[in-house]
């Protein structure tokens, strides 16, 4: 039996299902994650978009393209940030972390686009680090 689990945005106008486990969670450092969700990085997984069950009518979702084939989508009522999608995976939808309960357990696995940070964002765990995305060269950092 599959698992379900639950997200939602703030105000609760949004919400989805998920049926099964989610899969890496990365940490995105890169500009545009940052001011898309006001932090340092954003926390996000890719999911299948045969396990993402969203409502019939997405009128409560407003997509924003932040670069060309990708889209940032966010709750029209409260404004955050929901999942993103990009153009040249048709298959997969990227979840936001922070719209699960916080009992939903994942492995974190790698910060992204670290050599885009912000220079106040100081990582601090012993996580993997890329420049770009994970198929990028590892950054060495110091210690």
């Amino acid at each position: 039996m599959s698992k379900t689990l639950a997200g939602r945005c703030l105000c609760g106008a949004f919400s989805f299902q998920v049926t099964g486990s989610l899969g890496e969670v990365r940490l995105c450092h890169c500009d545009i994650c940052r001011r898309a969700n006001g932090g340092a990085y954003s926390v996000n997984c890719r999911v299948s978009r045969e396990l993402f069950i969203a409502p019939q009518d997405m009128s409560g979702i407003t997509e924003y393209q932040s670069s060309p084939g990708a889209w940032k989508a966010f709750c029209a009522t409260c404004g955050s940030p929901v999942y993103s999608r990009v153009d040249w995976d048709p298959d997969g939808i990227r979840l936001r972390l922070g719209t699960f309960d916080r009992d939903v357990e994942v492995d974190v696995t790698a910060h992204v686009w670290v050599g885009s940070k912000a220079i106040w964002d100081q990582i601090t765990d012993d996580l993997p680090c890329y420049e770009k995305g994970a198929d990028s060269p590892l950054i060495e950092r110091e210690r």
